[in-house]
């Protein structure tokens, strides 16, 4: 003998009503949160909205428009900037002179990777200056977070790592006849593993030689997205 238990039909439409509101909120929250994660973007110009990223965690362009094909590029000199957390945790072992040597070493190393791989994989010429140049390139590294100590004198104490730390590039691209914002690029990495996934013995050099890889990817994911969206051609 088997039984069957019906719930009354009031108790039936209160549940249905329940479950409608539970579902608006869900919706309304999803929604919610991906506002939130597009407006808090640090955007070069509040009307760039996001499109199809590549390999990039972000793509900002102009609503409707893209890349033109960029045949002479200008890159400014990068600027570099370290992680909240990193200096409340770290900053008193680090002198101005270390600070300084970071952000000057490291600005180097993008720039470097970006001229090279640019002039390596495509056929943008890069200039010496912005008055030659169809558009500006303006990188900045930001939120740089340095695993071991990258010190000038670093003492008897060894530090072994498996990556180096993190960082996010942020690359504005600006339209040099009219000064205006085109395109942002926004992406944050991990160092890669060594390959052998090893703990390895770290010093600057170490550190540097493992951001230099992140730089380079960084520079062939763009190349590889401008070239894809027909703005710049292949060498």
């Amino acid at each position: 003998m088997s039984f069957q238990h019906r719930l009354p039909f009031s108790s039936t439409r209160t549940l249905l009503k329940s479950l409608r509101v539970f579902c608006v909120l869900v919706a309304a929250s999803l929604l919610l949160s991906a506002c939130a994660s597009t407006k808090n973007l640090p955007k070069a110009d509040d009307r760039l909205t996001e499109v199809a990223a590549g390999n990039f965690d972000y793509v900002l362009m102009m609503p409707g428009e893209k890349l033109s094909r960029i045949n002479r590029i200008y890159i400014e000199a990068p600027q570099v900037s370290f992680n909240d957390r990193w200096l409340t945790d770290f900053r008193g072992d680090y002198t101005d002179r270390d600070l300084e040597r970071i952000t000057t070493s490291y600005a180097k190393l993008l720039s470097k990777a970006l001229v090279d791989g640019i002039t390596e994989d495509t056929e943008i010429v890069v200039v010496e200056s912005a008055a030659e140049a169809d558009v500006i390139f303006r990188p900045l590294l930001r939120d740089l977070h340095i695993y071991a100590p990258d010190l000038s004198f670093p003492g008897r104490t060894k530090s072994f790592i498996r990556e180096a730390g993190n960082a996010t590039l942020d690359l504005t691209l600006i339209q040099t006849r009219d000064n205006q914002v085109i395109a942002q690029f926004i992406d944050h990495r991990e160092t890669s593993s060594n390959p052998s996934s090893r703990l390895e013995r770290t010093e600057r050099a170490t550190n540097a030689r493992y951001f230099r890889r992140l730089m380079e990817r960084w520079t062939h994911n763009l190349t590889d997205y401008l070239i894809m969206t027909d703005a710049a051609s292949a060498r």
